[in-house]
């Protein structure tokens, strides 16, 4: 995506910016690990840098989780609302993992997106230490 911007480099600059690649690149594999054995606590997300939805995926996966364990033992289950409660947190729960499902159509686009952005910020960081050469 960023051929644009590669084409004036030299390729001492070019070395440069594969070398930073390799150290920066996110790997669509590890994503895809994470999506697979966690993606219902987010962790897709935040390998992605997406930190603000990733939590929110762990806040509806932990709370509910927590509270599901936690409320036969500390409440009276007869009672409306508790099962209100229950309902709810139930839905969160499944809402969380429709989520995670919708999240896997989008992650490769999410993973090309994050990689061209990073080396974007490369291919500046390069311009700029050109820049203080020609000084």
């Amino acid at each position: 995506m960023n051929s644009n911007l590669k084409m004036d480099l030299t390729l001492e600059e070019l070395a440069i910016l594969e070398s930073e690649m390799i150290k920066k690149r996110k790997n669509k594999e590890a994503a895809w690990g994470l999506w697979a054995g966690l993606s219902f606590f987010g962790a897709h997300r935040f390998y992605t840098e997406n930190y603000g939805y990733a939590s929110a995926m762990l806040l509806t996966s932990i709370i509910p989780i927590i509270a599901l364990i936690i409320m036969p033992y500390t409440t009276d289950l007869e009672n409306f609302s508790t099962r209100f409660f229950l309902g709810v947190f139930i839905t969160l729960l499944v809402g969380s993992v429709i989520w995670s499902w919708i999240d896997a159509f989008f992650l490769n686009k999410r993973m090309d997106e994050l990689n061209d952005q990073i080396e974007r910020s490369i291919l500046d960081t390069i311009k700029e230490q050109r820049k203080l050469r020609v000084r």
